[in-house]
């Protein structure tokens, strides 16, 4: 039995059918018009972009001037430093002398990846805001397509088992973990180049500054809970044409980003950034109640939650021919909503059944 027994459950306001239907939405399904929607705009919204630093050559510890060069030599102009795309280039100047001791090398970001992306250094100026926004930023259409793409056809197994808020609780989470492996690795090779050690399997040399964005992290977290939720079931791959079980594909995801990692792979950073969605996605399905009080900068989730008034029950509470009142069966129906089926206990697993009998008894 689930909540679409329940019509009345379901049913958005007569009064505005557009915003109704909107209202009932998945969980899964805001995320992925969210996710479009930004895309979206920050196709359009290209200008001011943000200078990104990507490269350095010159001794540590210099200054960096404050004007901008183009490649060609040139002095940028305003709109040329605010264009995305742009490739600039500052002088680095020695401290004690003023004298020119190299370049410092720039590409222009549009604008809401140049305010929303992830890196190293942007977490160590405090932006913690940067561990959900990069979630809802792709590079290009093809990374938009195959994120999103996942989050549709493993999405809806995961929210139906976690309910729609301990869902959107798990999808964020698992990408705030995707970026703590990310910055963790980078900074322990940050550490390492320091001291002189050019490689190690596993750690990011890249520069502090290299943005990290997109949605795998989460995608990887709930391929991971589709495993544990369904392990059997068979997951029909197009290239290769095989055919797989959940669980040999969830693992199988892993082991390759594990691979990408260890040898230094060109998505580097992006593998380590998977392999914490997917770590965090194991340990969260088998342990969701951690993420009941994920929200509880808006309320409190430990209060006991509010009975529900029945249609025709006018607030009596009145019973049911077995005993269980409607009241505490609405309550349940909006947990399982909420919370989803795995955060029941056993008490309202049982009224649940017996609910189902008696609808299937009546023809209800």
């Amino acid at each position: 039995m689930g909540l679409a027994d329940r019509q009345y459950a379901w049913e958005p306001e007569r009064t505005n059918a557009v915003f109704g239907r909107l209202r009932f939405w998945s969980v899964n399904t805001w995320i992925i018009a969210i996710n479009v929607a930004v895309f979206v705009i920050g196709a359009f919204w290209m200008r001011p972009g943000v200078p990104l630093l990507i490269g350095v050559d010159g001794p540590p510890g210099a200054d960096v001037a404050r004007e901008y060069f183009l490649p060609n030599g040139a002095t940028a102009s305003r709109a040329a430093v605010t264009t995305a795309g742009t490739k600039l280039m500052r002088d680095l100047v020695d401290p004690d002398t003023g004298q020119k001791v190299g370049r410092a090398f720039y590409t222009v970001q549009p604008p809401l990846e140049g305010w929303g992306h992830f890196s190293t250094a942007t977490i160590l100026a405090g932006q913690v805001w940067r561990f959900v926004t990069f979630q809802f930023l792709h590079a290009n259409v093809m990374h938009l397509f195959f994120n999103m793409l996942g989050l549709y056809v493993f999405g809806p197994t995961v929210e139906r088992y976690l309910g729609g808020q301990r869902y959107l609780a798990f999808y964020l989470v698992t990408g705030i973990f995707g970026g703590f492996l990310f910055l963790l690795l980078n900074l322990l090779g940050f550490i390492a180049y320091s001291m002189g050690i050019s490689a190690v399997p596993g750690l990011l040399f890249h520069m502090t500054t290299t943005p990290l964005i997109g949605a795998s992290a989460g995608v990887f977290g709930v391929i991971m809970a589709c495993a544990k939720i369904e392990p059997d079931t068979v997951v029909q791959l197009i290239f290769p044409p095989i055919a797989l079980k959940m669980r040999t594909f969830a693992y199988g995801f892993v082991a390759l980003a594990t691979i990408n990692l260890l040898m230094g792979a060109k998505n580097a950073g992006g593998e380590a950034a998977h392999l914490g969605g997917a770590i965090a996605g194991y340990f969260f399905i088998r342990n969701s109640h951690l993420l009941r009080d994920f929200f509880d900068v808006f309320s409190d989730s430990r209060k006991p939650a509010k009975a529900g008034t029945a249609r025709g029950g006018g607030g009596w509470g009145w019973l049911r021919g077995n005993g269980d009142s409607v009241e505490e069966v609405d309550r349940i129906l909006a947990k399982v909503r909420t919370q989803g089926v795995a955060s029941l206990n056993e008490k309202e697993r049982r009224i649940l059944a017996r609910d189902t009998e008696r609808l299937r008894g009546s023809g209800g």
